[in-house]
């Protein structure tokens, strides 16, 4: 684990020592250098196509280094080949996490050109799938074949890589397991073709000539028919079903009336049958109701049994909504029904990229119905709707089909750029809800409301907590944004299907991937 400093700007990190890349570079030891290369590469917009650098920014310098105002970052160094430290500009207990993501991983210099400032790396700004050199237990087929004494252009890629095709990963003969505790890697070769349908890839695992299918979409990851022939007949094999950490939600915007008074947007969680959108998703197979913000998996589940707007059997209730409505000031004759003329016509943006997507918001707009809410549901492209929720200028009251998906596993990813005052007219990653709107900025916009609640002091408490403490900072934060700012109505968590033939006998899912972990699958002897 790293060593965090008292004030929670430094970090230093130890790598294992003697450690060495994939052929052809087995002689070149791992050291802490070529992790600042991979992140200087990250930075640097022309060399990387990573598309999430904005995730380092907290390292001291590297918002310059992007920039071109620095020749490094001055928040990076390696006072020895195993140590790496790092300070940053404001504390982040999510270093860590972030550290865990691809840009981070070591990239060798180039021992045939030093000059070459992103090492083997260099010249292969968009495309350097095929010229990777591995450090775990798998490496591309061909990659000892990798002549790197050439100049990049000239440079062909291992021959275990086909863009759009296939990916074909062998032994690295310079991993070994006794160095590494975490992964098992079981098998000798892993094949991997991509493209063709869902019912093609089926037919190929139950035909024996695949073992399983990646599919990182939505669910359901394979055909209906074949999930029921499983779990019908187990001499087949299991289902896997666990949660992909995607979740859906109604985005409220807390200036916009009658959203403005929280008895409202209570009623409006108290009233959302998330049974019957469950049904329209696809049933408990295909997705999960749900009755908190983060997900579980980045709260370590301290919050697994958490919804302060439960009904039963999670079909909403009209009464108990209807009294809640009863509370608001929208409501003029206290009986439960939102009767003031900001009620109707209240502007929804629902997407139209999907049949499930356009019975969804329709049937959310039948329910707040119920309570008086009257909608006025405008079905449009993704683009078209991000778009108009990213500048508050455009007062959009609702959006209620959109979702949200995890980077990496810390549920910083979750609070920060989606109820962050900062983050606020930032794009489709946003914060549509106006939580943490100055009452300037409301002014600036148009808005009479005048007032909205913030959880910025939260958050950045949240971010220099460590560990246990920080999932707990987390957790206490989603309940207070819940029961105190209610900004969402979250209503259902995806699921990843996995279809798991007979002859894999170790299977495990990669919750930061959410894909099938491939380091700890083992197969049948001979199969």
């Amino acid at each position: 684990m790293p060593i965090v400093s008292a004030d929670g700007l430094t970090w230093t990190l130890r790598l294992k020592p003697g450690l060495h890349y994939a052929p052809p570079l087995d002689q070149v030891q791992i050291k802490a250098q070529d992790v600042i290369r991979a992140l200087e590469r990250e930075a640097n917009p022309q060399a990387s196509a990573g598309g999430y650098s904005f995730y380092f920014s907290v390292i001291q310098g590297f918002d310059d280094y992007a920039a071109g105002k620095a020749d490094s970052i001055s928040g990076l160094e390696a006072p020895d080949d195993t140590t790496l430290r790092i300070h940053l500009v404001h504390p982040a207990g999510d270093l860590g996490e972030r550290l865990s993501l691809p840009a981070a991983a070591p990239i060798p210099p180039n021992p045939f050109d030093a000059g070459a400032i992103f090492g083997v790396a260099t010249g292969h700004d968009d495309a350097d799938g095929g010229f990777l050199v591995a450090t775990g237990p798998y490496m591309l087929q061909g990659s000892q074949s990798l002549d790197f004494s050439t100049p990049p252009s000239q440079q062909r890629p291992a021959s275990g890589f086909v863009p759009g095709r296939s990916i074909v990963l062998v032994r690295n003969p310079s991993w070994h397991a006794s160095t590494d505790a975490l992964r098992g890697a079981y098998v000798d070769r892993i094949e991997i073709a991509t493209g063709g349908t869902r019912e093609d890839a089926a037919a190929a695992v139950d035909a024996g000539r695949s073992d399983l299918v990646f599919d990182p979409g939505p669910p359901p990851q394979a055909p209906d028919e074949q999930i029921r022939a499983y779990q019908s007949d187990p001499s087949k094999g299991t289902i896997s079903i666990e949660p992909r950490d995607f979740i859906r939600y109604v985005a409220m915007n807390l200036a916009a009336p009658p959203l403005d008074d929280i008895h409202v947007r209570k009623a409006m969680n108290l009233v959302l049958d998330k049974a019957r959108l469950q049904e329209i998703r696809g049933g408990p197979t295909a997705t999960e109701a749900i009755g908190h913000i983060a997900l579980n998996s980045l709260e370590n589940n301290l919050l697994l049994n958490y919804d302060p707007y439960a009904t039963p059997g999670d079909a909403g209730s009209v009464d108990a909504s209807r009294k809640e409505m009863s509370l608001s000031r929208y409501d003029g004759n206290h009986d439960g029904i939102c009767d003031a003329p900001a009620c109707s016509g209240l502007l929804a943006l629902g997407l139209n990229t999907s049949p499930i997507f356009i019975a969804q918001a329709k049937e959310i707009r039948k329910e707040m119905a119920e309570i008086g809410i009257r909608l006025d549901l405008k079905l449009v492209p993704p683009d078209e709707a991000f778009a108009k929720l990213a500048d508050p200028k455009n007062h959009i009251p609702l959006a209620l089909t959109i979702s949200w998906g995890k980077d990496y596993l810390n549920a910083s990813n979750y609070f920060v750029p989606l109820f962050a005052g900062t983050s606020i007219g930032s794009g489709a990653a946003g914060n549509y809800t106006l939580v943490g709107a100055t009452p300037e900025q409301l002014r600036s916009w148009g808005y009479q409301v005048t007032n909205v609640p913030g959880v910025d002091d939260r958050v950045d408490a949240c971010l220099i907590q460590l560990g246990e403490a920080q999932l707990r900072c987390w957790a206490d934060l989603d309940q207070y944004l819940m029961q105190d700012v209610v900004p969402w109505i979250p209503y259902q968590s995806d699921s990843h299907v996995q279809v798991i033939p007979g002859r894999i006998v170790r299977y495990s899912y990669d919750q930061f991937a959410d894909l099938p972990a491939l380091d700890q699958i083992a197969l049948q002897p001979g199969t």
